[in-house]
C-alpha cells in the first residue's frame, strides 16, 4: 500500500478559496459535556438516598455517552473509507496515460506522489524532505533542465518541459512533464510526466507521403500555404493523435509562437479539454462539436471543431485534419456548414 504523508513538510496549507468546515460539537464543547456529565454523576452519588434512582440515572448518562461515542466512531470510519476510496479513484484517473503524477505547493513541497512514482523512485520517498529541488538533485538533472522546470513553476502557467531523469535503479528516462496549475484550491500545481518517444517528434511529412497516400509534399505544401492565410485554426495529426501541423492562427489563439506546437511534440490530449459532452476529439476520427482548447498560459478557448479522418487508398487511417473556429467570432450554425 502506498505510503501516507503526514509530516510537517507535506501538509497542505489552507487557501482563501477553501473554507474548513467547523464540526459541532467542537472538541472543547465535547470535553465540557463529558466533565458536566461526570460532575452530575458524582453529585447524584453523594446526594441521592434512593439507590434505584441512582442506578437509573447512571445508566441513562452512561448510555447517552456510549451511544454518542459509537455514532461518532462509525461516522469516522465511514468518512475514512469514503476518503480512501475517492483518493484511489482520483489517483487512478490522474495516472491514465502518464508515467507518474505529482502535486506540489508553490513553495516546492511535494504533497502527493502516485503509486507509479513510488515504484519508480522507492528510495526518494524515504528522504526526510520531499521537495522538487531534492527530487531534481536525486534524479541527476542537468542545471539547464532544472532551471527550466523551476522557471515554469514560478510562472504558475500551463507549460511542458522535456528532461532526462534517473530512477532508483540507475536507469535514465526521457520524460515530457506537463506543468498544470490547479485552480481550486489555489497554490498547488499538478505535474504529470510521460515517456518521451523520439519517434513521435520524428514523424514528418515524409512519413505520410507514401506512394499510396493522397498526401504528397506538393499537396501538403499547398495545403499549408492556404491554411496559413485563412482566418481560422487548422491542425493535422498522425494516426496516434500527435500534432504534425498547426497553422499560425491556431498557435496565436493558444498563445504559442509559430511552429512551437509541433516542436513541443504536443498531441490532441495536450491541447483539448472537454466540456463533458463528448470526447472523440482526443483520438483521430470524425468529430463535429464544441471543445475547449487549452492555452499555453493556462486559460481555455471555447471553440467549435470540425475534425475529419484522412485515409489512404487502402482505407487505412493515416491521420486527421480539423478546422477550429473561435465561437466568439462566429455562430455555431454557420460553422457546421463549412465542411
Amino acid at each position: 500500500m502506498p505510503l501516507r504523508y503526514s509530516d510537517s513538510n507535506t501538509l497542505a496549507g489552507s487557501a482563501a478559496d477553501f473554507i474548513i468546515r467547523r464540526r459541532t460539537p467542537t472538541l472543547l464543547q465535547l470535553l465540557l459535556i463529558l466533565i458536566t456529565t461526570f460532575v452530575i454523576a458524582i453529585s447524584v452519588i453523594l446526594t441521592a438516598a434512593d439507590k434505584l434512582a441512582l442506578v437509573i440515572i447512571l445508566i441513562i448518562l452512561l448510555s447517552a455517552v456510549g451511544s454518542y461515542v459509537a455514532v461518532q466512531l462509525q461516522r469516522s470510519r465511514d468518512l475514512v473509507l469514503t476518503t480512501e476510496f475517492q483518493n484511489a479513484l482520483f489517483a487512478s484517473a490522474l495516472g491514465i496515460n502518464n508515467k507518474f503524477c505529482l502535486i506540489i505547493r508553490m513553495d516546492g513541497n511535494i504533497v502527493y506522489l502516485d503509486r507509479s512514482f513510488q515504484e519508480m523512485f522507492p528510495d526518494f520517498i524515504k528522504q526526510p524532505r520531499r521537495t522538487v529541488s531534492v527530487l531534481l538533485n536525486y534524479g541527476k538533472l542537468s542545471p539547464e533542465e532544472s532551471k527550466k522546470i523551476f522557471a515554469a513553476i514560478e510562472r504558475n502557467v500551463y507549460d511542458k518541459v522535456i528532461f532526462t531523469i534517473r530512477d532508483s535503479k540507475g536507469e535514465f528516462h526521457k520524460i515530457v512533464m506537463s506543468i498544470e496549475p490547479i485552480l481550486r484550491p489555489e497554490g498547488f500545481i499538478l505535474l504529470r510526466g510521460r515517456e518521451y518517444i523520439d519517434e513521435r517528434s520524428s514523424i514528418k511529412i515524409d512519413d505520410l507521403t507514401t506512394p499510396n497516400s493522397p498526401l504528397t509534399k506538393s499537396t501538403i505544401a499547398l495545403f499549408s500555404y492556404v491554411m496559413d492565410t485563412m482566418d481560422m485554426g487548422v491542425y493535422m495529426t498522425d494516426p496516434s493523435g500527435n500534432i504534425i501541423y498547426a497553422n499560425p492562427v491556431l498557435e496565436q489563439w493558444l498563445g504559442y509562437k509559430e511552429g512551437e506546437v509541433t516542436s513541443r511534440s504536443l498531441s490532441l490530449q495536450d491541447i483539448i479539454r472537454h466540456n463533458g459532452t463528448r470526447t472523440e476529439t482526443i483520438n483521430p476520427g470524425d468529430y463535429e462539436g464544441v471543445a475547449m482548447l487549452q492555452k499555453k498560459t493556462g486559460g481555455l478557448m471555447h471553440s467549435f471543431v470540425n475534425q475529419k479522418i484522412i485515409r489512404n487508398d487502402r482505407k487505412k487511417v493515416i491521420g486527421c485534419t480539423a478546422l477550429v473556429h473561435n465561437i466568439i467570432e462566429q455562430g455555431t450554425e454557420e460553422k457546421k456548414k463549412l465542411w
